[in-house]
């Protein structure tokens, strides 16, 4: 697969630009609800398994070598796979409770990383609080990262339109 890891643009003290985070994160939501959509929970989204094509800007996610159908009868209860500080805590716990918000879970943390150069862990502050950054992205991160299913994004496709609308009024 051509392209280059997301992780390349996200080590410190390299930050991307709002801009730039904004367009990755809009394209993140849509393939992860694409794959939703045909039922499949990636279980291992990470700057990683992101891959961005330089010479035309298409984006990939990469590493469906532990996604799982989104049944929970398919799932088996105690089987944690995935990165740990990108797992939800529904993953983290092994639960038969993991499905598409759990993808939803980790692009949260994947945004709060691109925006701060830090992965989110334990209480932490929301994006604005530690770089300078439309605070209306705090209400996306946070919402993507909390820590219960229902109190998340339902569709990855609305945290797509929140970021889309964040970047089309900008500042």
């Amino acid at each position: 697969v051509h392209g280059c890891e997301l992780t390349r643009y996200t080590r410190p003290p390299r930050l991307l630009p709002e801009a730039i985070v904004c367009a990755l994160g809009e394209r993140i939501a849509r393939a992860l609800a694409h794959a939703h959509r045909r039922g499949i929970v990636h279980r291992d989204l990470k700057p990683g398994n992101v891959l961005i094509d330089l010479p035309t800007g298409r984006l990939k996610l990469a590493d469906f070598g532990i996604a799982g159908i989104a049944d929970a009868a398919r799932t088996r209860t105690g089987v944690v796979l995935g990165t740990p500080r990108y797992m939800a805590p529904e993953q983290m716990e092994g639960s038969h409770a993991v499905d598409h918000r759990s993808d939803i879970y980790s692009l949260g943390v994947v945004l709060y990383e691109m925006l701060t150069g830090e992965v989110p862990a334990g209480h932490f502050d929301p994006p604005s609080k530690k770089v300078e950054v439309d605070v209306r992205l705090d209400h996306v991160v946070l919402r993507s990262l909390a820590q219960e299913p229902q109190r998340r994004y339902q569709h990855a496709s609305d945290v797509k339109t929140d970021v889309e609308f964040i970047s089309r009024t900008a500042r």
